[in-house]
């Protein structure tokens, strides 16, 4: 996050596209409505009962796109209002409703663009285009669904993490986590992670309700995650801007982070710890796992980021960014976890 308050993610160069979606990416960016069935080689489709999407019980459609009816009625009208105000309306050729469902079912589940048509009886192409619009639009949102608590919000994360735990003037808990991807073509090398898998580097920062409040894409895997906060923008926020945390308000992280007075991490275990020293780090542990239940929550719903098969560097790291922006919108609108994540 930079200091006006938008969500930063680092692009790393590869101009490779996925052969199979070539000309749904060129309309996209050529600001298409919409792209032809017929442009995919003219193959045949399955004839699909759209309206029995629509018509789906409410337990069957959060099954399938991990979220309640009410939230994707309001999703709707905020993708809608924001593709209206930028012009990428123009034309309807396909209701907004069945854009987005297309659009949101290869973020939630692992299919291949071909097997999702096949749920719409659509071709791969005009999968790809809705939800290239869709993660554009997501990406684009963040701002409004990523935002840093102002002072009021902390005082309220504050009292609930010190209620729970004890743990006094904790404003949200930083973590990173890996998220496998298909090796790219340049500069693989760069991805390559502790675990010998291709991955990106997410760093992100949530509160109580498990909501994010900052988040920071793009490193590669081989980035530790010391190092990756020292890349973002959140270290130089929490040092330059005063309104970020007051005094005696922090967040916690694990040991990989340097200590600050704005940064809590447990105590090093060298053997010699007093009975003090390992109760604060308990309880320190304790409270930091609230961003591991997030990422935990957020892997639950959306299983493509358990790995992304894509090569686009761009195209994954909005992907990546939509799925946090659809979980923080989910909690938003009052539907929370389970009670088992929630403090």
């Amino acid at each position: 996050m930079d200091g006006n308050g938008n969500i930063v993610y680092d692009v790393y160069d590869d101009d490779d596209e996925d052969d199979e979606v070539v000309a749904a990416v060129i309309a996209d960016e050529c600001n298409a409505t919409e792209v032809d069935d017929f442009k995919d080689g003219g193959c045949e489709h399955v004839q699909v009962d759209i309206q029995g999407w629509r018509a789906l019980s409410n337990g069957t459609f959060k099954e399938n796109f991990r979220m309640d009816r009410t939230v994707f009625q309001r999703l709707i009208v905020v993708v809608g209002n924001y593709l209206q105000a930028n012009g990428i309306l123009q034309r309807r050729r396909t209701p907004l409703d069945l854009s987005l469902l297309m659009g949101l079912w290869p973020i939630f589940n692992p299919d291949t663009y071909r097997s999702s048509g096949k749920h719409f009886g659509k071709s791969k192409s005009v999968i790809h285009f809705h939800y290239v619009r869709a993660i554009n639009a997501l990406t684009n949102l963040a701002p409004f669904y990523i935002k840093w608590p102002d002072a009021i919000e902390r005082d309220c994360i504050k009292v609930a993490f010190e209620e729970k735990y004890g743990y006094p003037g904790v404003c949200g808990c930083m973590d990173g986590v890996q998220i496998d991807i298909t090796a790219p073509l340049e500069q693989a090398q760069r991805y390559v992670n502790y675990h010998d898998r291709y991955a990106i580097l997410v760093q992100a920062v949530c509160d109580n309700r498990l909501l994010y409040r900052d988040l920071y894409v793009g490193q590669p895997g081989s980035v530790g995650d010391a190092r990756n906060f020292q890349r973002s923008p959140l270290s130089s926020s929490l040092l330059l801007r005063e309104d970020m945390l007051s005094d005696n308000e922090h967040i916690l992280a694990d040991g990989a982070y340097t200590l600050s007075d704005k940064v809590m991490i447990p105590y090093v275990n060298d053997g010699h710890l007093t009975p003090r020293m390992r109760t604060h780090n308990y309880v320190l542990s304790s409270c930091r796992a609230a961003v591991e239940r997030s990422f935990a929550l957020l892997r639950g719903k959306h299983r493509r980021l358990k790995k992304l098969p894509m090569r686009n560097m761009e195209l994954t790291i909005k992907h990546i960014v939509a799925s946090f922006v659809l979980h923080n919108l989910i909690i938003l609108e009052g539907f929370e976890c389970p009670v088992s994540f929630v403090m």
